[in-house]
């Protein structure tokens, strides 16, 4: 990956278009996660923890949790530049207090409407995070990060690295829930289902959106 490049970022209508819509998305598919209770992703634990045991709003509690990881990249390359990845941190923690709070705030699914809330929302997410990709504006903060730990710990193992980086939120979230409220929180068996499926859900939609927009394999 390589860093970012202050000239790159040229303000285009067309990309700014698809990541808004982006980020919409993204918003919608977590929150319908959320919706399920048959759980979310890695880092929804941890931010949804926030949300329960705080007066916080849950896109207020993504904003904190992704700004604080963006100043941790900013502090470990001393580049003010890297401010610009928590851009679509922003947008999604918005969008996601307009569903969680006003839009969908008395959806409450059952049975297999909850199975369907879960799948939906898993089609979704990678989606949004697809269109926030191609845009060409900033959206890798996990990648940033990953990259960060890989160089702290002296390591090229993407592995060992995306997994401390996936148990690591989970840990922190449940145990806030734990110890506050006395339960595992958004920690349910489809988390790790997100977590499998999350990554190839997002190369297949990668690759189906080179191939609509400009024909590459």
């Amino acid at each position: 990956m390589k860093d970012l490049d202050m000239k790159d970022l040229q303000f285009k209508w067309k990309d700014s278009l698809i990541y808004l819509v982006g980020a919409f998305i993204t918003a919608l598919g977590v929150v319908l996660l959320l919706k399920s209770n048959l759980g979310v992703t890695s880092w929804d634990v941890l931010h949804t923890a926030i949300y329960t045991v705080t007066p916080l709003t849950f896109g207020t509690s993504l904003f904190i949790v992704s700004m604080l990881i963006t100043l941790f990249v900013i502090f470990y390359h001393k580049d003010w530049r890297y401010l610009f990845l928590i851009v679509p941190f922003v947008l999604v923690g918005l969008f996601l207090d307009l569903f969680n709070e006003i839009l969908l705030v008395d959806f409450i699914p059952k049975g297999y409407g909850q199975l369907a809330s879960f799948v939906f929302g898993l089609i979704l997410l990678p989606a949004g995070a697809t269109m926030l990709i191609m845009s060409r504006y900033p959206a890798g903060i996990y990648e940033e990060l990953m990259l960060v730990l890989m160089k702290i710990f002296k390591t090229k193992n993407i592995a060992a690295v995306r997994f401390f980086m996936e148990l690591t939120p989970v840990l922190i979230g449940v145990s806030l829930t734990a110890i506050m409220v006395g339960d595992l929180g958004q920690l349910h068996f489809g988390t790790p289902i997100t977590v499998i499926l999350a990554g190839p859900l997002l190369q297949l939609y990668i690759k189906i959106y080179r191939r609509l927009t400009d024909g590459n394999q």
